[in-house]
């Protein structure tokens, strides 16, 4: 077998599941194969001692590096811990669940009932498989310390080893700088009920954090090596960000999850980039000020967009407004973003996203009784508001063939009032005793 090349090795730099709903609460350092490719072969091969470095003298290294491409210095040291491997899929196995709203398993019957996913047996263990095949590090907001895993360090100690993981540290440690500005486990946990606010935050934080990397690349290579990467190295970034079918040990899982995982990166680094591009780093700093809150600003990176039309109170769903009802329930706003990803498994291919961007608004609330496992006891009451009747009548007739085939009572019925599509599914009761 033959040696792996530098710019092997830095592919492994990039991803972290960030923020998906509400299954990655945390942000784990997902370094899979995406993006920088090409961009470490300029690195010459320094001096490394593994063995002999501690970390928290590596992590001190990585901020100052940070500090220096930011301009911005933390207020105070990130700790930093080594994670054995034999303990790293306990570890995220119990991340993945703790902050979701009801158990995982009525969770998914809801994303399937929708019609995001398929019903599948043994998907939470296919998803933390996922995340520990990517995962060589992380920082967790909750516990105030960056993470690395050692024995999945030591795997990128190729020829450029020790500027990747500088690299890796110094994407997880502006993470660690965005917490101390915002306090992100309060905030993220205040965003619970979102799907559409938690992506577009995640988005943020991932574009800040690849932005910042790109250019710490750039800034740790030879001045007279700089060439070698390109007018626009972070235009290779964002040219290996945006697919899922490169995202390592994602076999059996979903694509909505593997989609949702790449979402922040590839969007959220075009947004930022666009930031950076208009004004440098204080354009970033003023977002801090008005963080975006939907995935319809993500999509639209440079665009102002006019105030959104907002559901009245009165047609936002209540849990009583489920038919059938169901003890355990719980409620999201999924945005645009998801809609879209909804069309495209609904086969509107190319007019799925064109369809998505009439969304303004939107509300669900799932139901799902104790006695039902899975998808077939989900109910659900999910309004949508359009810009516009005619863009209300274009989702609910894109999305009736999700739907058209499934059997009675497990079939959503979709209907238009104006400018507001409701799409509901009754709760199955359990059965007689």
């Amino acid at each position: 077998m033959c040696a792996p090349e530098p710019c092997d090795d830095v592919a492994e730099m990039i991803r972290d599941p960030g923020r998906r709903r509400p299954l990655s609460r945390p942000f784990l350092s997902v370094i899979g194969v995406l993006a920088l490719s090409a961009l470490a072969a300029v690195a010459a091969p320094p001096d490394r001692s593994d063995e002999s470095d501690l970390l928290a003298v590596r992590v001190a290294k990585a901020q100052k590096l940070v500090e220096k491409v930011r301009g911005i210095s933390f207020r105070a040291p990130v700790a930093s811990a080594l994670l054995p491997e034999k303990e790293l899929e306990t570890v995220l196995a119990k991340k993945l669940v703790q902050d979701l709203p009801v158990p995982f398993e009525a969770y998914a019957g809801g994303l399937a009932a929708l019609g995001l996913i398929e019903p599948s047996p043994g998907l939470l263990d296919r998803l933390t498989r996922l995340y520990t095949r990517q995962v060589v590090g992380f920082y967790d907001p909750a516990e105030k310390r960056f993470y690395i895993v050692p024995e999945r360090s030591r795997d990128i100690a190729g020829p450029a080893g020790d500027l990747m993981e500088q690299l890796l540290l110094a994407h997880e440690l502006t993470h660690a700088l965005q917490d101390q500005r915002l306090g992100l486990d309060r905030r993220m946990k205040s965003l619970r009920d979102s799907t559409d606010s938690l992506l577009a935050l995640q988005a943020f934080l991932e574009g800040e954090a690849t932005v910042l990397m790109t250019e710490a690349l750039v800034e740790s290579v030879p001045e007279e090596a700089r060439e070698a990467l390109g007018a626009d190295p972070l235009e290779q970034v964002l040219d290996g960000l945006d697919d899922p079918d490169g995202v390592d040990g994602a076999d059996g899982v979903p694509s909505y999850f593997v989609r949702e995982l790449v979402f922040p990166y590839a969007a959220g680094t075009a947004w930022v980039r666009e930031k950076k591009a208009a004004g440098g780093w204080p354009a970033v700093d003023a977002a801090y000020r008005r963080l975006p809150t939907t995935t319809r600003e993500i999509l639209r990176p440079g665009v102002a967009l006019p105030s959104r039309l907002r559901l009245a109170p009165t047609d936002r769903p209540t849990p009583q407004m489920v038919p059938g009802g169901g003890s355990a329930s719980w409620a999201d706003t999924l945005g645009e973003w998801v809609l879209g990803t909804l069309l495209e498994q609904a086969g509107a291919g190319e007019e799925s996203r064109d369809a998505a961007a009439a969304w303004q608004d939107d509300r669900i609330v799932f139901s799902s009784p104790d006695a039902v496992p899975g998808a077939r006891g989900v109910g659900f009451l999910w309004r949508i508001r359009a810009a516009t009747p005619a863009g209300a009548a274009r989702i609910a007739s894109l999305l009736g063939p999700l739907y058209a085939t499934r059997p009675a009572p497990a079939r959503p019925r979709i209907s238009v009032c104006g400018d507001i599509v409701e799409v509901v599914r009754s709760a199955v009761p359990p059965p007689p005793a």
